[in-house]
């Protein structure tokens, strides 16, 4: 329900991971009593992704009311060649949408001066200095003083830039007997042979006999949801040694892989959230936690400031300068990155990896990390570098 002939303070469009994050650090300031209207095309009340993030304890967001699932240790494998890692203060989350949904919009329903439409997004236009419309398709138009908003203006926008994409279909299977080492996230799962040049199986193990099983593949291309569900029977069988399995859940995404932002306004009153802000991480596709910290930050500056100046995501320039070595070696050559990332697991520890996946490292930290790892690729990267 929405209050016709308001102007809002905030105006969320988009109610997935980003917008419920936004309107989740909103409800836990000063700002709770806002007037807040939320709109997107979809009720949420389906399990539909699957997020990870690693942390010493759960974020404040994590839900509550489902036991958290974690892990201790994480590992890599390239054919027969493993290496595991103790994440010693850290753990590896894990969080079911639909349980992250719930309890959000249940947190949402003490607050009457928060409000709904279910509609499709039109347009989002700057009336003055002052407000922003939002039109919808069968609603009608909203006025809001602040737009927070993570939903592509254009579904296609990535199409005809040669963007690599991080694509993969995963399945939460249940097997008929125990095959699954429950003690270890399986980040990256290697095999020979591959069809493609930059491939990988994702493992999470939640019983010896349930896990969820992604395949990703790093390209350019569209890829056909149903032959790479292919992959995944062939990597039950001969790798789990499993004919049969029940599947619980499936997913499927496409993650931008890019420094490059393609959502950029010049208006203070529209910010970006999630993908579309560039809070996914351009080398690994790692998101939940950036979107934390992001919305965390635009709170904080909504809190301290009349005229807020800073509400974008900023990456820090060195780590989009790491990011686009790692692209250009996946773009150009991608049978090195198998070996990359093998090589960057095994001569660092398991907190040293996380944290500077995170993003969390001092420069000194990262000289330290990047000086175990073998310089040649990168140099070649370097010598042919171009940003993606």
């Amino acid at each position: 329900m929405s209050i016709p002939n308001l102007t809002y303070d905030f105006i969320i469009t988009g109610f997935g991971c980003a917008g419920m994050s936004i309107v989740y650090h909103l409800l836990d300031s000063r700002l709770k009593n806002s007037q807040i209207l939320v709109i997107d095309s979809s009720d949420k009340n389906t399990n539909d992704r699957t997020w990870c993030y690693w942390a010493e304890k759960p974020l404040s967001i994590h839900p509550k009311n489902s036991p958290i699932v974690s892990w201790q240790n994480i590992s890599i494998r390239i054919g027969k060649k493993e290496v595991k890692k103790q994440l010693d203060e850290l753990k590896y989350y894990h969080i079911k949408s639909s349980e992250f949904y719930s309890e959000i919009k249940q947190r949402i329903s003490l607050f009457p001066n928060v409000h709904f439409v279910m509609d499709n997004i039109s347009s989002i236009q700057e009336n003055s200095s002052e407000s922003v419309s939002v039109t919808t398709s069968s609603s009608g138009i909203y006025l809001g003083k602040k737009i927070f908003n993570s939903i592509p203006d254009d579904p296609l926008l990535y199409e005809g830039h040669n963007i690599l994409k991080q694509i993969f279909v995963g399945w939460k299977v249940r097997t008929q007997q125990p095959c699954f080492e429950i003690d270890s996230a399986m980040m990256m799962n290697f095999l020979p042979g591959s069809n493609h040049k930059m491939d990988f199986f994702y493992l999470l193990p939640f019983s010896q006999t349930e896990a969820l099983i992604e395949y990703t593949v790093f390209t350019t291309e569209n890829l056909d949801a149903e032959k790479m569900e292919l992959a995944l029977h062939a990597y039950i069988s001969q790798n789990l040694s499993q004919d049969k399995v029940e599947i619980s859940f499936k997913e499927v995404g496409s993650i931008p892989m890019t420094t490059y932002s393609f959502n950029t306004t010049n208006n203070p009153n529209i910010t970006h959230l999630g993908t579309v802000a560039g809070c996914s991480k351009p080398s690994t596709g790692y998101t939940f936690h950036t979107i934390q910290k992001h919305c965390a930050s635009i709170v904080r500056e909504l809190e301290s400031k009349s005229i807020p100046t800073n509400l974008a995501f900023k990456r820090k320039k060195r780590f989009s300068f790491y990011d686009n070595i790692i692209l250009n070696i996946a773009k150009k050559w991608p049978n090195e990155l198998p070996q990359v990332f093998f090589n960057l697991f095994e001569n660092n520890s398991g907190p040293e990896i996380l944290r500077f996946l995170n993003e969390e490292t001092s420069f000194f930290n990262e000289l330290k990390l990047l000086s175990r790892l073998k310089f040649s690729i990168f140099i070649k990267s370097l010598l042919h570098f171009e940003k993606h």
